[in-house]
């Protein structure tokens, strides 16, 4: 499966979990040498408030960026030149001697401490984006990372309205547990992992797992994890695709 199909087939598995989405977005990061991934989906490019997946960043890195997003002097040049929908490196697009905000060059710009970036953005509809940035903090990125991500730009789309309008649904609605037909469970699944797997089709967290079976935390904890372990699965979303996309 070509790389860029791969990322989004991972980030359908990982479903509307926001940790395992990071997780995911960290793997992508590391296989073209980011330091920092960022995934942004929301109704304005300035990464504020939305659904945001990130790995390699500060929480308060992202709160001080969210709180003085208005004076980005990277987006509103991206912008005014109409370059929507392209993975431009920042630092190219706009050097450093080019910037005319002393704020946002002698505060922001260092404060954020990255040297490279491969940012950008584009409509899912009249209201809504998604942006990418990846940074890196000494050397470039390669003009093969570029070529990547500037397709994962393009094929992302799809997900990112899939997951939106999900997250609307759920929302209003809540979640409800899916019907779906039996279950083939592999042999190699022990009943007690068999029983644990029930209960997370319908919906269950490991919390309520716990309860529901009166064991301790961490025992429902390394049993998921030998679930995952056994059945080759980087999380618990991940697991149910796999159960339910079996072919018989």
């Amino acid at each position: 499966m070509d790389k860029v199909d791969s990322w989004i087939r991972s980030l359908v598995e990982a479903g509307q979990s926001p940790s395992d989405i990071s997780h995911v977005v960290a793997d992508i990061g590391r296989s073209v040498g980011a330091d920092v991934s960022i995934i942004f989906l929301g109704s304005s490019p300035k990464i504020s408030t939305g659904s945001i997946f990130h790995a390699g960043i500060e929480q308060q890195q992202l709160e001080f960026y969210g709180r003085h997003s208005q004076s980005d002097e990277y987006l509103q040049y991206y912008s005014k030149h109409k370059l929507q929908g392209n993975m431009v490196s920042l630092q190219s697009m706009l050097p450093n001697n080019k910037i005319k905000d002393e704020w946002f060059r002698e505060v922001m710009v260092p404060t954020l401490a990255v040297k490279h970036s491969l940012s950008g953005y584009c409509r899912l509809n009249k209201s809504e984006v998604q942006v990418l940035t990846f940074h890196r903090y000494t050397s470039p990125f390669s003009p093969e990372s570029h070529s990547y991500l500037q397709r994962f730009m393009d094929k992302l789309v799809p997900w990112s309205q899939y997951y939106l309008s999900r997250q609307k649904l759920l929302d209003q609605f809540g979640s409800q547990p899916v019907q779906h037909g039996d279950l083939i469970l592999p042999q190699i699944l022990t009943p007690t992992e068999k029983q644990v797997i029930e209960l997370l089709t319908q919906g269950y967290d490991g919390s309520e797992i716990t309860q529901l079976r009166g064991v301790s935390k961490e025992t429902t904890k390394t049993q998921i994890k030998s679930i995952l372990h056994k059945l080759d699965c980087k999380h618990q979303n991940h697991l149910l695709h796999k159960l339910y996309t079996q072919t018989p």
